[in-house]
């Protein structure tokens, strides 16, 4: 596929991500640019669907129903060899003139990047007045949570993406990168 496919792509599923999520939960759909393909709770059934459509697709595995507003699963992965591997990597965040460079989980089936509570004080974020604080469900439980953009730099690029910004101590200072 195209960059330009892969991004009409993402962005058909930018603007139906909640309708998959109401509709579809637990289920796995096939889509593209032009919109879903195919659904179904097994996997091998949409991929068939999806192929026997001849269209380019890709496949989104659509999250149980929650009353949170989003769902943060880290995972960690572990090789069969001798070695662990996580896929960390450092990235440079900044807010106004405070800079931080952290190491970031990679994580590329997150909804949202995530920041701790320090990282985000350490930044200089504050709650304005009256700010509504949102609620994740994690697999220990729920946190809260509020939206920030954040200027990121990694590997020399620079942009800005919404971060969740944890405002609860998890006892754990783990990072997401979407």
């Amino acid at each position: 596929m195209t960059s330009p496919e892969t991004q009409a792509m993402l962005k058909w599923l930018n603007q139906n991500r909640r309708m998959l999520r109401q509709s579809y939960p637990n289920q796995y759909v096939a889509y593209n640019a032009e919109g879903m393909i195919a659904h179904d709770e097994s996997l091998e059934v949409v991929q068939e669907r999806a192929k026997a459509s001849q269209q380019p697709y890709a496949i989104y595995v659509v999250p149980p129903r929650s009353n949170a507003s989003i769902q943060i699963h880290s995972i960690y992965f572990r090789a069969i060899v001798r070695h662990e591997w996580i896929p960390d990597y450092p990235v440079k965040l900044k807010h106004r003139e405070k800079e931080e460079i952290v190491t970031m989980l990679v994580d590329s089936g997150a909804e949202v990047s995530l920041i701790s509570l320090k990282v985000g004080q350490d930044l200089g974020y504050t709650l304005a007045d009256a700010e509504t604080v949102l609620l994740a469900e994690t697999i220990g439980g729920t946190v809260r949570y509020v939206l920030r953009d954040v200027k990121m730099t990694i590997d020399g690029h620079t942009f800005v993406a919404p971060v969740a910004w944890l405002q609860d101590e998890i006892g754990v200072e783990q990072l997401l990168l979407e």
